[in-house]
């Protein structure tokens, strides 16, 4: 129902719609995402119940402007797709608790696609958009949360968002900026749950966050591979930004960190205390906070710049570009 009810309600909202402020050289950011990139959509359907405005003041899953936003695809833009909850494919969990059928769920990355082509005669788009596409935190969470699927959940994201990239440039657009993920063994939702098996004895110390970072570095292996056959079709450029948090976490303190392991929501006495990053890079258990959501504007900035054909850029957080690679 609501996969249904989104559908029609670009209709309603086209009138509306407006296009994000330019980004280095391209006239537009289009943005197709989980929580790390919404800009309040997930906030808006459900009439402002997710995510909690007590803990997440502008209906972001942060304390204050995701990455996107902070480029200006925001809410008004109209050109940011992204939804809290999202998966690269479908999404089995009903929004709002409703299971009266199957496609009342989240919009995945197809979706979400879906949406964006019903709405693209009204975005107004300038000549040369970028599309940027982060998915596969909350796809590899429930591989984690059930290690026997986790090799076929790596796989099964990869594809869909190797195939989402490829309908993009094959639907008229010419650059991509694919996001793999951050460290998931780094998140207070992993930490957290290591330090817990670790005291009842059900595992050594270490051993869920050595899991985590492994399939993190699997699924941004397996990603960086599946681009490299989309080189024919456009130019996909790859941020990484299990690089990037690395480099965060490690000169945390020059960046005006304080707290780089634990989740500010969860720390400090009240949750609005954390209305302000208070030197946390974690507002909850996996979001980033403002500050961070910052650092990584800011990388996206520097890194769109247009690639020479057939190339894929992979880029590195705090440094810019490190490696260009071509296709033989």
């Amino acid at each position: 129902m609501i996969r249904n009810i989104l559908m029609a309600g670009v209709t309603a909202l086209l009138p509306t719609l407006g296009s994000a402020a330019p980004i280095g050289p391209f006239s537009d950011l289009v943005v197709f995402g989980d929580s790390l990139s919404d800009p309040g959509n997930i906030f808006a359907l459900t009439g402002g119940a997710v995510p909690d405005s007590a803990l997440y003041p502008n209906g972001q899953f942060t304390n204050g402007d995701t990455w996107a936003s902070k480029l200006g695809a925001n809410f008004a833009s109209g050109t940011n797709f992204a939804f809290g909850g999202a998966r690269a494919v479908a999404n089995p969990e009903p929004l709002g608790g409703d299971t009266d059928d199957n496609t009342d769920t989240i919009p995945d990355f197809a979706a979400q696609r879906g949406i964006f082509n019903a709405a693209k005669p009204a975005l107004g788009l300038g000549p040369n958009p970028l599309a940027a596409v982060w998915f596969g935190g909350n796809d590899l969470r429930a591989g984690l949360a059930n290690p026997a699927s986790l090799g076929a959940v790596i796989s099964g994201a990869v594809t869909e968002i190797v195939t989402g990239v490829a309908d993009l440039l094959s639907g008229g657009l010419t650059d991509v900026l694919v996001f793999g993920l951050p460290n998931l063994g780094r998140i207070p939702e992993v930490t957290s749950l290591d330090a817990f098996l670790a005291s009842i004895g059900a595992a050594p110390a270490g051993t869920a966050i050595a899991g985590a970072t492994a399939a993190t570095q699997g699924f941004n292996a397996a990603l960086r591979s599946g681009l490299n056959t989309l080189t024919p079709l456009g130019n996909v450029q790859f941020l990484d930004t299990f690089a990037l948090f690395e480099d965060i976490l490690a000169n945390a303190n020059a960046l005006g960190f304080t707290n780089t392991t634990d989740a500010c929501i969860l720390t400090l006495v009240t949750a609005s205390d954390c209305s302000t990053d208070q030197g946390f890079v974690f507002h909850d258990s996996i979001h980033p906070t403002d500050r961070a959501h910052a650092l990584i504007a800011s990388e996206v900035r520097a890194a769109v710049v247009p690639l020479p054909a057939g190339g894929l850029l992979l880029l590195t957080a705090l440094g810019g570009i490190a490696l260009i690679r071509r296709r033989a």
